[in-house]
């Protein structure tokens, strides 16, 4: 198989792909390709659709006006809001600076105030120097269980009904309360047999606030037309009611004192269920602050359900301010006009005052979001046109509006947003961080009230207009191509610059066109040792060079030192000599893998320990600034990539010729060439020099046969990280990880068992990745997992997991220290030094220190098994499941600790599983994670399948016509694309 003949396959696929977006041109299968070079995007002139402003709440001062920008004047231009409901929220305001009687603002919203995540900085501001305590109100079945400011946790039982139910047929009527949904725990229109108990227990979230945390009053809305039912409620297991709900199909209240008590129990009994409307936690005065998520909502279901019982509601509740924040659904839904949404939020704005008329109203314009076009991340073009419907229904219909997606900065804020440090929106630009969604909040809060000394609301914000139209280069025609000049400049640009939020790696667009330009240079030099050597060396420079920036000195500080002293340790006759050069050489690769890695983590130590104040200095960074002008932040030290591989790599080359195993290589190309080799070199495997260097003088060969293998090697590694692994992070595990206290045990053990899959896929797809990539260029990789999932023992595990690193610490740490040669304790010693230093060449952190200790342990009790048993029989099949079954829970059970951001969070994690296995309703949580859950189960039993039937369908896939393996490899491609996450997701490896 000739290396053109792979240019030429490479280039019909991407042709091909490329293809496809002339017939399906809004499917974004291909990045544009502004998308590949984003320089280019400043030289084609782009039409905007000008946003058009609403009125504005802006910060404090000591006017009551609110301004509005119209769409007939100029930006600047300032006209003072209906005066009914600048009355009303002048109202709201007065309210709030009495604090002598409860003040209640109704939070509604979509995703985006999903636990707690815009409410709960809200309600903190609010009451701050005020009254006011608990979390407000909540169902006993949340479309988020677990939020910032509460831990729920229901029975079974119980089941959430909404409209659609009612559409359904599963309710017999819409009176759905201040949430739109009701919670019962028996069916409607069933009457059990015998008496049913179904529970509700809250208790603070560990993230609540002192007057979230605190509990004085319980209220629970109902209506109870069909039976007798029985309810008790128990603070801190002393009973504080015990009372009969009252028959009646009107909406009715129960209320008891809840002492500040912090574990509060609600339990029901009877043949029949109430409708529950809601349950609320709070103050008798003071702010109260309700968040009410409603999943997959438009804001538009306040229409769909009864009036009068709604209006009963408010009535109980009260609200002085109800909060309407919806948009997300409507954004995706991309379209020209949205007068029709309009037209039905001015509906449910009239509903909304027509049922609580002494409540203030405010729409929340929608926030800036974006999605994923090719490799590049764009804002949603239609979010102007939203925001326009919205601000003028809000004007018709006398509410206030607040253009949140101004406060953001406009166009593109969201990206900003997410690569701030810590980001402030997720990785989907949808969806805020916790620390986004205080950010947000804040703004909200500080446009709307005074200093603690006014309390009065000001408009006054100067707009600014944010998205401005992208005027043509001088002398170019709007709609017209930039001079080709000036496009091959941006082109060279872009190719020759390093841009750190762009990671250079296998997922890619920009990375399969890099290999398509090097297998055509590849394709006239191969032949040539010399020059294929030089040129793969100089390709591979050029590859770090994008994924690592500067850090390219490092490397090429390695290659030297280790080429010199590879000659000089070869050369030396006296053991002295050779002694100090290959301690020169480890000192050097140890030296720079210590300061780049743990210096931080042993200067916090120290200043920790001993009270002192040393600082860390990056001096890399430093020397760019002051040389290159960059603007790097060195007061804590970046880590290069691959530099944990590289400098590994390089040490077996200098330890090899030490122990006298190889002869050095004479030119300083083939040995970069061997050091920097671009498909493994940022994560691996890790290659002996002794395995790789004599490939380095071999012509080059490739059957047919091995070139359909690569093929089948990337497309089975792009699936397992594209597919499986970024699919289950996003969905799952990262969302699990970061906030552990606000998911059941069930949740949390289902993302431990998630993160396991979901690292294997990563790491292995790489991998595959790499050896596939450098078959097809003629060198093999050596294999680097092996079902590691299916070890029957620790020691097995290692045997499949990561073999190029744990066969790199067998030969070069444990053997040297001392391996088994040396006794059974000093053995055991050996094995938990090895491991305790092989976690902490993952990280500078305890927690890695202590994964690496478990699996040391581990290993020494296999070691202790298998002398004490060793002349037992062989376990029969079920034996060898239960092994399976005990070493894979060992191994998730380490995960915990790989993955958690901080030894705290682990400990969440384990008292969640612990103590709080059950979510509230598994028929809840089961169908929000089913896609996740299929994908794992998918995996694990992939995963686990017989190596025989995996050969057998590698070797299907070979034994293909070219033909149909081009067209399963198109297909698998077209998935992977739309697979893709808006993000690029690097590799989980390539930050050690």
């Amino acid at each position: 198989m000739r290396p053109f003949r792979s240019f030429l396959l490479l280039f019909f696929l991407l042709a091909c792909l490329s293809g496809l977006c002339y017939f399906f041109p809004g499917s974004n299968l291909f990045p544009s390709l502004p998308g590949l070079f984003p320089g280019i995007s400043k030289l084609i002139p782009v039409k905007e659709t000008p946003h058009v402003p609403g009125p504005v709440i802006g910060k404090i001062t000591d006017t009551v006006i609110i301004h509005k920008a119209d769409t007939s004047v100029a930006a600047d231009t300032t006209i003072h809001l209906a005066g009914k409901a600048e009355n009303i929220l002048a109202s709201f305001i007065d309210s709030i600076g009495e604090s002598k009687r409860q003040v209640r603002i109704m939070y509604y919203g979509d995703s985006q105030i999903e636990g707690d995540r815009i409410t709960s900085y809200l309600r903190h501001a609010l009451r701050e120097g005020r009254k006011g305590t608990g979390p407000g109100l909540f169902l006993p079945v949340m479309p988020v269980m677990y939020t910032k400011s509460l831990w729920l946790k229901s029975s079974p039982s119980w089941k959430r009904y909404n409209y659609l139910s009612y559409k359904a047929g599963e309710i017999p009527n819409n009176r759905l309360g201040p949430f739109m949904a009701i919670c019962r725990f028996i069916a409607p229109g069933e009457i059990s047999s015998s008496p049913e108990k179904a529970w509700v227990r809250i208790r603070p979230s560990q993230f609540a606030d002192s007057s979230s945390a605190e509990y004085d009053q319980l209220r629970i809305f109902y209506s109870n037309p069909s039976g007798r039912v029985n309810i008790k409620v128990t603070a801190d297991n002393e009973n504080v009611l015990t009372d009969s709900l009252r028959m009646s199909s009107e909406l009715n209240e129960v209320t008891c004192d809840l002492r500040r008590a912090r574990d509060i129990v609600l339990e029901f009994e009877g043949k029949v269920s109430p409708d529950i409307y809601g349950i609320s936690i709070e103050s008798r005065d003071g702010i109260i602050v309700d968040n009410i998520p409603q999943r997959g909502s438009a804001g538009l279901e306040f229409t769909m359900t009864d009036k009068k019982n709604l209006r009963e509601a408010y009535e109980k509740l009260k609200p002085d301010l109800i909060i309407l924040h919806y948009g997300l659904n409507i954004v995706k839904n991309v379209r020209n006009e949205y007068s029709y949404y309009k037209r039905g939020l001015y509906r449910q704005i009239e509903r909304v005052k027509e049922v609580s008329p002494g409540a203030a109203v405010m729409v929340i314009g929608v926030t800036d979001m974006a999605s994923a076009e090719g490799d590049s991340v764009e804002s949603y073009p239609n979010i102007p046109s939203i925001i326009r419907s919205q601000k003028q229904a809000a004007d018709e219909a006398g509410a206030i509006f607040w253009d949140s997606y101004i406060a953001m900065g406009g166009r593109s804020s969201v990206i900003k947003w997410a690569e701030k440090k810590p980001p402030l929106a997720q990785k989907d630009y949808v969806h805020f961080t916790y620390s986004g969604a205080d950010t947000l909040s804040r703004m909200l809060t500080e446009a709307m009230f005074l200093s603690e000394a006014k309390n009065a609301l000001f408009p006054e914000v100067a707009y600014t207009q944010p998205d401005t139209v992208i005027k043509p280069s001088p002398g170019i025609e709007p709609g017209l191509h930039p001079q080709e000049n000036n496009l091959a400049r941006s082109v060279i640009q872009e190719l020759f610059s390093y841009n750190p939020d762009k990671p250079f790696i296998f997922t890619t667009a920009a990375f399969w066109i890099f290999l398509l330009v090097v297998l055509a240079g590849y394709s006239l030099v191969y032949k040539k040792l010399l020059i294929r050597n030089v040129y793969l060396f100089l390709v591979s420079l050029f590859f770090y060079y994008k994924t690592g920036g500067l850090f390219l000195f490092i490397l090429i500080f390695v290659t030297v030192v280790d080429y010199s002293c590879g000659l000089l340790i070869d050369r030396s006759k006296k053991k002295a000599a050779r002694k100090f050069f290959i301690l020169l050489s480890i000192l050097s690769n140890l030296g720079l893998l210590g300061y780049f890695k743990y210096t931080g983590f042993f200067i916090n130590t120290i200043n920790d320990i001993f009270g002192t104040q040393f600082k860390v200095y990056d001096f890399l960074s430093a020397f760019s600034n002051s040389i290159l002008g960059t603007s790097f932040d060195i007061s804590y030290i970046i880590l290069p990539v691959g530099i944990s591989f590289f400098t590994f790599q390089s040490l077996s080359y200098t330890i090899d010729i030490y122990r006298r195993k190889m002869k050095p290589v004479r030119n300083i190309i083939d040995f970069g060439f061997y050091v920097s080799f671009f498909p493994h070199l940022v994560a691996g495997p890790i290659v002996r020099a002794s395995f790789f260097i004599p490939q380095i003088y071999q012509e080059y060969k490739v059957t047919n046969r091995e070139f359909s293998h690569a093929l089948y090697l990337i497309s089975k590694g792009l699936i397992k990280k594209m597919i499986i692994a970024n699919f289950i992070a996003i969905n799952l595990v990262d969302r699990v990880f970061d906030s552990p206290s606000i998911y059941s045990g069930f949740e949390n053990l289902m993302a431990i068992y998630g993160y396991g899959l979901q690292i294997y896929c990563d790491f292995s797809g790489y991998t595959d990745i790499a050896i596939g990539i450098a078959l097809i260029l003629g060198f093999r990789l050596p294999v680097n997992f092996n079902s590691p999932y299916k070890a029957a023992n620790i020691t097995d595990f290692w045997k499949r997991w990561h073999i190029s690193l744990s066969q790199w610490l067998r030969d070069y740490l444990y053997i040297s220290l001392g391996g088994n040669r040396k006794g059974k304790i000093r053995t055991y010693l050996n094995l938990m030094i090895t491991m305790l230093l092989g976690g902490l060449w993952h990280g500078a952190s305890l927690r890695y220190i202590i994964w690496g200790g478990l699996h040391g342990i581990g290993l020494v009790i296999n070691k202790l098994w298998s002398s004490l048993f060793r002349y037992h029989r062989k376990a029969g099949w079920l034996g060898r499941v239960l092994a399976i079954f005990i070493t894979f829970n060992f191994v998730s059970f380490c995960w915990i600790f790989f993955r958690a951001p901080d030894l705290n969070s682990v400990f969440i994690m384990l008292r969640q599983i612990t103590e709080s296995f059950s979510p509230g309703s598994y028929l809840t949580v089961l169908p929000a994670y089913s896609s996740v859950l299929v994908l794992i189960i998918a995996g694990y039993a992939i995963h686990l399948l017989p190596e025989k039937i995996k050969e057998s369908y590698r070797g299907q896939f070979i034994n293909l016509p070219l033909t149909v393996k081009l067209a399963a490899v198109i297909v698998v491609a077209i998935l992977l694309l739309q697979m893709r996450t808006a993000t690029v997701m690097p590799f989980i490896y390539f930050r050690f």
